[in-house]
């Protein structure tokens, strides 16, 4: 097994402990000084309601455009999906009936679709979607009775104006989905026998189960990583699931050294490998939730504390930060966009524009109505 290192970003300093000058360099550095300018579409809870806000950043200064997203206001989904550029979501419509929402900020499109009308009445709950080019898929559960329950994925084929979909029954609970090398992933629970966790496989060529095996207890989510293969994780290590030979590869962090990102809303991996994402941070940080990079390929885990690299004046008066509610990063522009929730208020937020390790500081912040929760580069 692998052991992860784990450091913080306090300024430039502390991220060189314990590291070679090139682990913490590639954590982010651009060596040249471009002239940033970028436009984003980012998305806010606004007291129950996600909508979009668009606005750029040039020479490091933030300004809201005037023109109206694309992106249709709703309802906070049910379930989301975030793929590059494309958000899928869906939404509960009553007890056997959602609606799925595809929206592309590549090109502002925005799709929907009803599903499981054909159902009839019955008392259904959806579990995970994933979307890859024209199909999307929904793991679901059906309550048959107090003590019956089934478990499937549905396939919906919306490639022609006339969607058609095909359900694939599960032995196992759903719980999330992942989609790699023309398969898709699910992760289940075998309730009745073992109590363990699963992976069933499904050949998404002709939407049938090719492969299952159990994968322990305690699996907390699984996602698709850079290399086209299944990341497995659990509390204290996760496990790489290779998406051809289905082989499994462990890596444990050590007491203390756990990147923590089963619980992050979501995560953004740059063309590195790096991964993005919101961070319990434990003993490193007064911070309920941190931005953190966690890097698979270097052992090493990069800690944005905001007490490192902000005043205390800033944090308490002039920000007012309670806890990170999205991290994303600009690769092109070498740029942290980070959403955070403020203390002062329900429904206020803001976002923070920083310089990444190795020297990270604050460059700009914005103040928004709501609570950050994506940003879309445009």
């Amino acid at each position: 097994m692998k052991t992860y290192n784990l450091f913080y970003a306090c300024m430039a300093f502390l991220v060189l402990i314990g590291c070679s000058k090139t682990d913490s360099d590639n954590l982010g550095e651009n060596e040249e000084e471009n002239t940033v300018q970028a436009n984003y579409t980012l998305l806010v809870n606004n007291q129950g309601s996600l909508s979009g806000t668009l606005f750029n950043v040039e020479d490091e200064a933030f300004t809201i455009k005037p023109e109206e997203s694309k992106f249709a206001a709703m309802a906070l989904p049910d379930l989301s999906f975030e793929e590059n550029s494309v958000l899928t979501t869906y939404s509960k419509k009553n007890n056997c009936s959602g609606k799925l929402t595809v929206h592309d900020f590549n090109d502002d499109s925005n799709l929907s679709y009803d599903v499981f009308s054909d159902l009839g009445a019955c008392n259904l709950t959806a579990k995970s979607i994933a979307r890859k080019g024209d199909k999307l898929y929904i793991a679901y559960e059906l309550q048959i009775s107090s003590t019956v329950d089934e478990f499937y994925v549905r396939v919906l084929d919306v490639s022609s104006s006339e969607s058609a979909f095909v359900d694939i029954e599960l032995d196992q609970r759903p719980i999330e989905l992942a989609y790699a090398n023309n398969r898709l992933f699910v992760l289940g629970v075998d309730e009745e026998v073992t109590g363990e966790n699963s992976i069933t496989v499904i050949d998404a060529n002709v939407n049938s189960i090719v492969h299952s095996q159990l994968v322990g207890f305690d699996v907390r989510r699984i996602f698709t990583n850079p290399e086209d293969n299944i990341i497995i994780s659990y509390d204290d290590l996760h496990s790489t699931l290779n998406s051809v030979t289905m082989a499994i590869s462990y890596t444990s962090y050590g007491e203390g050294k756990e990147p923590n990102f089963t619980k992050s809303s979501s995560l953004h991996f740059d063309s590195e490998g790096k991964m993005y994402y919101q961070m319990t941070p434990t003993a490193y940080s007064t911070f309920p939730v941190i931005p953190a990079i966690y890097d698979f390929s270097k052992n090493l885990t990069v800690l944005y504390a905001y007490e490192n690299f902000m005043t205390e004046t800033q944090l308490n008066f002039e920000f007012n930060v309670e806890k990170t509610t999205m991290v994303s990063y600009d690769e092109e522009n070498n740029l942290l966009l980070i959403g955070y929730k403020k203390t002062s208020g329900a429904n206020k937020g803001g976002i923070l524009l920083i310089k990444p390790a190795p020297e990270p500081e604050l460059l700009n912040s914005m103040d928004v109505t709501g609570i950050p929760t994506a940003i879309f580069i445009n």
